[in-house]
């Protein structure tokens, strides 16, 4: 049985560029590469907040810590809007007065925010930031209305520096700082390790994965504390531009849908976004379960990794917004990337199946 879930490894790249992330970029923009998505948003606001006198950013209060990390370190004051219980947005038309920087993000690639308030937004002068983590690949991924658009591939493939920004309209005005070389080295000496796993015996596959996740969190420890406008380095870079993108998209769609197509209703989980749009390219297959450390147990016996996208972050207070509570507190994704087929589908179907 392969092992599903994990940080992904190197992977073969194609001899011809891919031109994805430059395609993204308007002819009037500016493309720039980062160390990861949380040093994309920092690089943004610095990029932008000499010109911000107001500097109150209007933020999803659920999110990860490092969406949220940049705009208290770039000095904005947060305002937090609300979800439903289906994982939208729920935006306050009362705030349009107050904030100068609104950001918005296409949750585990479905794009469900509001794009009235977004144009609103725009018109009104706001500074529209999307973090694309979760919606790069999909092709209502961003916002037109975007004057910034940020976010890191290191969820989808196996890269060491995988963050990106666009500037839509204009250059930015600074250079990204060289990458910080120790917390390059830790995810670099991460993805060798996965290099030659299939050599190995289980035990000593087993004792290279433990090792390798445990650099993967040190790094990760790393970064919350040092984050800065880091930029890539040039073997990230070459990844990130010949990488087999369109490849990626069709088996992660495939793979989705036959999740959708052969997992049952049950009783003790709810999948969050029950149909897959045209042009949708999803980053996992996202649930609330009702029980969700019974559920984590039941597909790691099953050797089934799983992750909770997010704990409660820092800078967040959820008193008084249920529904980013309930959020917090049932959400789990299960990978359904380009490493696997109908082959390990089915063996996710088969342990929420067993649960009905």
């Amino acid at each position: 049985m392969k092992k599903i879930g994990g940080y992904f490894p190197y992977e073969a790249l194609l001899p011809e560029k891919n031109n994805f992330l430059e395609s993204l970029c308007p002819d009037t923009g500016d493309l720039r590469y980062l160390m990861s998505g949380r040093c994309a948003i920092y690089y943004a606001l610095e990029d932008y907040k000499n010109a911000d006198s107001r500097r109150v950013a209007y933020v999803p209060i659920y999110t990860c810590e490092t969406v949220l990390a940049p705009f208290h370190k770039a000095g904005y004051t947060l305002l937090f809007y609300d979800f439903d219980m289906d994982m939208n947005p729920v935006f306050d038309p009362a705030v349009l007065d107050q904030i100068s920087v609104i950001s918005i993000c296409g949750y585990y690639g479905f794009s469900s925010y509001s794009r009235e308030f977004v144009a609103e937004c725009s018109r009104r002068g706001i500074c529209i930031i999307e973090d694309t983590t979760h919606s790069i690949f999909s092709s209502d991924g961003i916002d037109p209305h975007c004057d910034y658009i940020a976010g890191s591939l290191r969820k989808w493939i196996g890269v060491a520096a995988g963050g990106f920004a666009i500037k839509t309209k204009g250059k930015f005005l600074s250079d990204p700082k060289e990458p910080d070389r120790q917390h390059l080295s830790i995810r670099k000496q991460c993805l060798d390790l996965k290099k030659h796993l299939d050599d190995l015996s289980c035990e000593e596959r087993e004792n290279v994965l433990k090792k390798g996740d445990d650099l993967f969190w040190d790094a990760e420890i790393m970064l919350r504390q040092i984050f800065d406008s880091f930029g890539s380095d040039p073997e990230s870079i070459h990844i990130m531009q010949h990488y087999p993108v369109r490849q990626l998209m069709e088996k992660r769609r495939s793979n989705y849908q036959y999740l959708l197509d052969h997992v049952k209703t049950s009783d003790q989980f709810r999948i969050v976004f029950p149909t897959l749009p045209s042009g949708t390219v999803p980053s996992h297959f996202t649930l609330f379960a009702k029980d969700r450390e019974a559920l984590r147990a039941a597909l790691a016996a099953h050797e089934i990794g799983s992750t909770i996208y997010w704990p409660v972050g820092p800078l967040v207070d959820l008193d008084g917004h249920p529904n980013a509570q309930y959020i917090y507190d049932h959400v789990i994704s299960i990978p359904c990337d380009q490493r696997y087929d109908e082959i390990q589908m089915l063996e996710v179907c088969d342990v929420l199946n067993h649960l009905c």
